[in-house]
């Protein structure tokens, strides 16, 4: 519950905690008036209250905002979603009243699902495991040794690999689908997979068809997919929410990546899991304690096991060219245009 001294004022919605909302607030320009409200601890009249008083509303992820609230807004010029969906904002009535609707999209979100693409490939792809077969005397794999290569001479396979597979046509389903799990459904859309989703609230059928997604419960999706995506955010119900007995419920063969919150995940049973070959292979960014102890059990496994297709990264996922602050600054670009007079950008309304 924090504001600052400015000239335009803003209202910003944040569903994060305490850390993030900070990191936001201090990107802030110092021309705005900036409260920073964490939109599952403030009520509605709270919200209707402040809107009244707001010239921009900044919204992450964090409710419908809908004519009931847009009527209350009674000097609001600008709603600026963090994001690139606007389903829940009543375009209709913003237009009514000559609110411009803006959104944009999130590079740290974007690198986000471009990891878990990456993911989903190393483990498809074995890359971990191959990677020891380059480090093994060539004539294990021929007698007479290696040959130079030319448009006649090669050696296709000469490991012998037989548990590559492709992305292409496979299942995939995506638990806890926010941004993250919208940004990772359009660019696997032209890999063919199906796609199947599970959150709290459904999105409208005309979100799913447009990302291509189909809802499905949790624990049916567990047994359909070829490869489970957990982007599950942490709370008290779900902490270990991926514990032994969901993790039975798997395909047997299947693949698991995770960029969620670390916490969600029983790491020792997802370890025996890939151990036992119930599961084909594990990808993890996240992890339950950061940075990863030394006795995390998948990390034991890669040393016990240089076969074990499991890919291991340092909580880097969101990794991209801007800087955290330099986003954040971003977030706050249209309300300084409005302010100055300039044209907005990402308008949808």
């Amino acid at each position: 519950m924090t504001e600052r001294v400015g000239m335009l004022r803003v209202l910003y919605l944040c569903p994060l905690g305490r850390q993030h909302q900070q990191w936001r607030l201090q990107a802030a320009p110092p021309e705005l008036q900036v409260t920073m409200r964490r939109s599952s601890e403030v009520s509605a009249d709270e919200v209707g209250r402040l809107i009244a008083e707001a010239d921009v509303l900044i919204t992450e992820r964090s409710g419908v905002v809908d004519q009931a609230l847009l009527s209350r807004a009674r000097r609001l010029k600008l709603i600026q979603r963090v994001g690139s969906l606007y389903h829940d904002i009543d375009l209709d009535a913003a237009r009514a009243r000559g609110v411009a609707v803006c959104v944009r999209p999130i590079l740290g979100t974007i690198a986000v699902a471009e990891h878990l693409v990456l993911q989903m490939l190393a483990l498809l792809r074995r890359a971990m495991p191959l990677q020891q077969v380059l480090r093994q005397p060539p004539e294990r794999f021929l007698a007479d040794g290696p040959r130079r290569t030319d448009e006649d001479v090669f050696a296709f396979n000469w490991s012998g690999q037989t548990r590559i597979t492709l992305l292409h046509g496979k299942t995939v389903g995506i638990l806890g689908f926010g941004e993250i799990g919208a940004e990772l459904a359009r660019r696997l859309q032209g890999w063919h997979c199906r796609l199947l989703y599970h959150k709290r609230q459904r999105l409208p059928v005309a979100v799913e068809h447009a990302l291509g997604v189909a809802y499905s419960g949790a624990e049916q999706l567990l047994r359909e997919s070829d490869v489970v995506v957990c982007l599950l955010p942490y709370s008290a119900a779900t902490d270990h929410w991926l514990n032994a007995e969901r993790i039975a419920l798997m395909k047997q063969g299947a693949f698991f990546v995770e960029a969620g919150s670390g916490s969600v995940v029983d790491e020792q049973a997802l370890a025996e899991a890939v151990r036992s070959g119930h599961l084909a292979g594990a990808s993890l960014d996240t992890y339950e304690w950061e940075p990863i102890r030394q006795d995390e059990p998948l990390l034991q496994l890669t040393r016990e096991d240089p076969d074990a297709n499991v890919f291991l990264l340092p909580h880097v996922g969101s990794c991209n060219d801007i800087t955290l602050q330099g986003e954040f600054h971003w977030f706050y670009e249209n309300a300084v245009r409005l302010m100055r007079g300039e044209p907005l950008v990402g308008c949808v309304v």
